[in-house]
């Protein structure tokens, strides 16, 4: 008799985040019903927080308590994108899992949420990628996330903030990393993220190949997410290094992904914006800001991992 793959397993990446991981992991055991299973990729951690994972997981297998807690260690940080590959890969083996999630560590679940993605599923089968409604953390009722659409020609993806009333799944263009539910045939389809992104855009390029692969990418409303959004001190005074990061990664996008006119008018974009932008916040004395701004753009543009890739089904 062959064996039902309808389960979710979980990829949870760990790097320096005991407390925020934690409070995700006790969502997961406390959800009903819960996750097939759930494994924690540690990214190479130097805070010790790897030893206190293990000493819960050791706790909770004590308890004789719920769905099985891996912990895989990495030696290094292998990005979001390489250390979700490790555990996407792990669940691969068990035959019974027919999704995996991922979710951010920073991110929790409601008690219903597999119930509402089952749900999602049962009413969408052929959904290669699913995400759920995402609030943030801090601020009861603020929407961080309803669905999602591509701005191609200014390589951006722009987060839809109203959660639609009757709950039914939709399509949408984009579907977040935070929480980002892969079909296992979509992932033998389009084969794992693409770690050349490390952090930022690795979601686009996943949920772009999808749609072009003709595999549905859904919203399913009444499966909610709690995410502990930065505060609004970090979005007003950007970390430089954040901001090279996702400049590059925004034209190795466009690099990978777009073609014709769409992918030369956003180029032309960010070579146009990118300098401008820098020399605007070089103006306003915050050099290291308007080079990461530069040199983020540069880094998108010259690196050879722009070459898209051909990827073929598994």
């Amino acid at each position: 008799m062959a064996v039902s793959r309808s389960g979710i397993g979980v990829v949870v990446i760990n790097w320096n985040g005991l407390a925020d991981t934690l409070a995700c992991l006790e969502s997961l055991v406390a959800a009903t019903p819960e996750p097939v299973r759930v494994v924690v990729v540690d990214n190479g951690s130097t805070d010790g927080s790897l030893h206190a994972l293990r000493d819960w997981q050791a706790a909770r297998r004590g308890q004789g308590a719920g769905s099985a807690v891996t912990i895989l260690a990495s030696s290094t940080n292998r990005g979001f994108s390489g250390a979700n590959n490790v555990g996407v890969e792990y669940l691969c083996a068990d035959p019974a899992i027919g999704h995996f999630l991922l979710l951010n560590n920073d991110a929790t679940v409601d008690p219903g949420f597999f119930r509402e993605m089952a749900r999602a599923l049962a009413a969408a089968p052929d959904a290669g990628i699913v995400g759920a409604t995402i609030y943030v953390t801090a601020r009861p009722g603020e929407v961080w996330y309803a669905g999602g659409r591509f701005l191609p020609l200014r390589s951006l993806v722009r987060h839809e903030r109203t959660v639609p009333r009757d709950g039914a799944p939709l399509p949408t263009q984009f579907v977040t990393g935070c929480a980002m539910l892969i079909a296992r045939r979509a992932w033998e389809t389009l084969g794992p993220l693409a770690e050349c992104y490390f952090i930022y855009f690795e979601d686009a390029e996943y949920s772009w190949r999808a749609h072009a692969a003709g595999l549905p990418v859904l919203y399913a409303p009444r499966a909610v997410v709690h995410h502990a959004v930065g505060a609004s001190v970090t979005r007003q005074w950007p970390d430089p290094r954040v901001v090279r990061v996702q400049t590059r990664n925004r034209a190795l996008f466009v690099r990978r992904n777009l073609s014709g006119w769409t992918r030369w008018g956003a180029l032309a974009y960010l070579v146009v914006t990118k300098p401008g932008r820098a020399l605007v916040e070089t103006l306003r004395g915050r050099p290291a800001l308007g080079w990461a701004f530069f040199r983020g753009m540069l880094d998108g543009l010259m690196t050879s991992a722009g070459r898209p890739e051909r990827r073929r089904p598994r």
